[in-house]
């Protein structure tokens, strides 16, 4: 579970930096871009854990990035602009549970058909005869 944690940290803050320094809105991509690269880089063979990184990556990386919006439109004293309820803004979060979900199955479906890391032999190496 340890491993999952870092790899949700490390997911929802390269989400961030992506989303911030992208120069369109792109929603749910980069999150679930990540969320497949973090465990699939860190691999995690379980779903339980693919659904934690999966999961604090999406919804950190939103939380972040709404409170970014929302603080620059306090600090520019800028009134927060009317909302407006449309179909997406209806479904948005429903998208985004269900793309967290397959972001975790595909990473740990792709992380389990990765190559076993190569391990050192435990054995000792073979000693030289005395001289």
């Amino acid at each position: 579970m340890d491993r999952s944690i870092k790899a949700g940290v490390s997911g929802f803050l390269l989400a961030v930096v992506i989303n911030l320094f992208s120069p369109i809105y792109l929603d749910f991509v980069p999150s679930f871009l990540v969320a497949i690269l973090a465990i699939y880089i860190f691999r995690l063979g379980a779903l339980k854990d693919g659904l934690v990184v999966a999961f604090m990556t999406y919804i950190f990386s939103n939380g972040i990035l709404g409170t970014i919006v929302l603080a620059t439109s306090y600090f520019a004293n800028e009134p927060y602009p009317s909302f407006n309820v449309d179909v997406w803004t209806m479904f948005s979060p429903i998208v985004t549970a269900v793309t967290a979900v397959i972001a975790g199955y595909i990473g740990v479906w792709l992380a389990q058909k990765r190559k076993p890391a190569q391990e050192l032999p435990l054995s000792p190496p073979p000693q030289l005869p005395p001289v």
